[in-house]
């Protein structure tokens, strides 16, 4: 498996003849300037594993501004943490079926909401424009397009109401941040431009607003307290720290992925916990070998941020670097490094992660075995693909299966 930008960019394309959309960042500029500056300084390192439903990269540097934010909007009322239900123990054995698309099947899941019923994706762009993504929205098996303006349009999330929130590219190279309710499509109110990424059952949105005209990978992270409210600047770490939120927890806790703007300085997990006035960093964990040197946070779900770590090492392998799957306890502070290696995906309220494990395949990494997950019956080519739905009772996870010649979003149901 290639590690160079253009293999991580091929893996985040929804179909191999389509180019791929920034779906929170601009990944395929950081990515190469994130290169750029590594390789200056170090020839042998590997490439930053910089993969996800989030698709977040090592962020460049120098944020405009004296970073100063207002402090983080109380929590909305919302119940308390459920807990994942489980009826039965999970025993990893997995069925896998195509999801409905109207006309054209060809499309992707790019989210769903953490009991399985709503998941949310985007088809393959029809007639000329191949920047002009029709979005979808599957609530079990009734399947809804919704249409929103400009390109490169996404859905990232969903909450148990089905609410669910995204971006699209307008006018200007600027992104617009959207929220889908009933079916009705409205714009969430932006200082500048930015990207809704989350959603939770409260209704309080978490996503990025661009820092610096015309810089779109220099990025703030804001919340909106609901989709009718103003977007507020989430306290930064430092003045030059910058990144985008990446999800937010049913207790209003607000993860993001951000870097203090140095290129030699890694990517880190930062959380905003409610009512506090300032953010956490949470420490880099330690991998077998010695300490990390960066970490992807990809979800945060039932207190666990989950994600994946690097260890740059002096000989690399054919396949790269190891992406270790990684899931922190909120609640104690631990970081525990899960069997397996993990390229991209996301996570659940388990502290479960699942996404594309080796060799391009769908699979699951629960604490305490490894499944890779099936292809549908009749189904023609590779078992290569992404998860970027998990339900946190495990059972329920979307995504994409990919052949040479198509992409198809799916539904894996496991018991």
């Amino acid at each position: 498996m290639r590690t160079d930008d253009d293999h991580v960019a091929d893996r985040l394309r929804w179909l191999d003849d389509e180019p791929a959309g920034p779906p929170r960042i601009d990944l395929p500029g950081a990515i190469r300037e994130a290169r750029r500056r590594r390789r200056n300084r170090r020839v042998a390192a590997a490439g930053l594993a910089a993969l996800g439903v989030l698709a977040m990269a090592a962020l460049p540097a120098a944020l405009g501004g004296d970073g100063r934010a207002a402090p983080a909007p109380a929590s909305s009322p919302s119940p308390s943490m459920p807990e994942p239900r489980l009826t039965s123990r999970w025993q990893g054995a997995c069925g896998a079926e195509l999801l409905p698309v109207p006309g054209d099947p060809r499309g992707a899941v790019t989210g769903g909401d953490p009991d399985g019923r709503w998941l949310v994706g985007r088809r393959a762009p029809q007639g000329q424009d191949r920047l002009n993504f029709g979005l979808l929205i599957w609530e079990g098996d009734q399947v809804r397009e919704v249409e929103l303006s400009g390109s490169m349009q996404e859905l990232t999330d969903v909450n148990r109401a089905g609410l669910a929130v995204g971006s699209s590219l307008a006018s200007g190279n600027e992104r617009r941040a959207w929220a889908v309710r009933n079916g009705e499509v409205i714009g969430l109110p932006v200082v500048t431009s930015g990207g809704a990424t989350a959603v939770n059952d409260a209704g309080r949105i978490v996503g990025y607003r661009n820092a610096v005209p015309g810089k779109p990978w220099i990025q703030r992270p804001v919340v909106w307290d609901s989709y009718r409210s103003q977007p507020v600047d989430l306290p930064l770490p430092g003045p030059q720290w910058e990144g985008a939120a990446v999800d937010i927890d049913e207790d209003g806790t607000i993860l993001a992925a951000m870097s203090d703007g140095h290129p030699d300085k890694p990517l880190r997990a930062v959380v905003w916990r409610p009512g506090a006035a300032r953010p956490e960093v949470l420490p880099l964990p330690r991998l077998p070998g010695g300490k990390a040197d960066r970490f992807l946070p990809l979800s945060l779900a039932g207190g666990w941020v989950t994600g994946t770590a690097e260890r740059d090492t002096r000989v690399v392998s054919r396949n790269g670097i190891p992406s270790h799957p990684v899931r922190i306890d909120l609640r104690t502070g631990q970081a525990e490094v899960l069997e397996g290696v993990l390229w991209a995906g996301t996570g659940n309220g388990r502290g479960w992660l699942a996404g594309w494990v080796s060799d391009g395949v769908p699979g699951v990494i629960t604490d305490t075995r490894s499944v890779k997950l099936p292809v549908p019956d009749g189904w023609r080519g590779e078992r290569q693909g992404a998860v970027t739905s998990f339900s946190d009772d495990g059972r329920v996870l979307g995504g994409k299966l990919e052949s040479d010649d198509q992409v198809r979003p799916v539904r894996w149901t496991c018991r």
